[in-house]
C-alpha cells in the first residue's frame, strides 16, 4: 500500500486549473483518494475530507452545509471529499475513524486538523481558519 504523503513533483495545480474545486468528490477507492492528495499536495488548496456513513444521522444532517459551501463560498478554495466509510474500510482504518462524521483537513498532502461531529458552525470556523 502507497503513502497518501509521497512525493509527486510533476504537478502543480493552480486554483483556476484544479478540476477538484466547485464539487463534492465521492472517494470509492483508496487509490482516489491518494491520488487526489499527490495531486494538491504542491499547491496550498484546502483538502476537506468528511467520512461518513449513509445511516448515521448526523452525517446526514451535516451534508447539505458541505454541499452548499462546495458550490457556493468555498467553491475557488476547497477541495471536498466524502468517503463512505463502511465501503472505505482499509482507508478508514488507515486513518483512525473511530467517529462519524470524521472530519480531516489536509494541506499540502499533510494532515492539519481533524475532528468528529457533526457542529457546522465549528466545521465552518476550522474551513476559514485553514483556507
Amino acid at each position: 500500500m502507497g503513502s497518501c504523503f509521497s512525493t509527486n513533483k510533476s504537478s502543480s495545480l493552480t486554483t483556476l486549473s484544479n478540476p477538484y474545486l466547485n464539487q463534492i468528490h465521492e472517494i470509492t477507492k483508496e487509490e482516489d483518494f491518494e491520488k487526489i492528495i499527490n495531486e494538491i499536495q504542491n499547491s496550498n488548496i484546502l483538502i476537506l475530507c468528511d467520512f461518513y456513513a449513509v445511516w448515521c444521522f448526523p452525517c446526514r444532517q451535516i451534508a447539505p452545509y458541505l454541499h452548499q459551501w462546495a458550490l457556493n463560498e468555498y467553491k475557488n478554495d476547497v477541495i471536498f471529499l466524502k468517503i463512505d466509510a463502511d465501503q472505505n474500510e482499509i482507508l478508514s482504518k488507515s486513518l483512525s475513524i473511530c467517529t462519524l462524521p470524521t472530519f480531516i483537513f489536509f494541506k499540502q498532502g499533510k494532515e492539519i486538523e481533524r475532528f468528529s461531529g457533526a457542529n457546522s458552525t465549528f466545521l465552518k470556523a476550522q474551513i476559514d481558519k485553514h483556507k
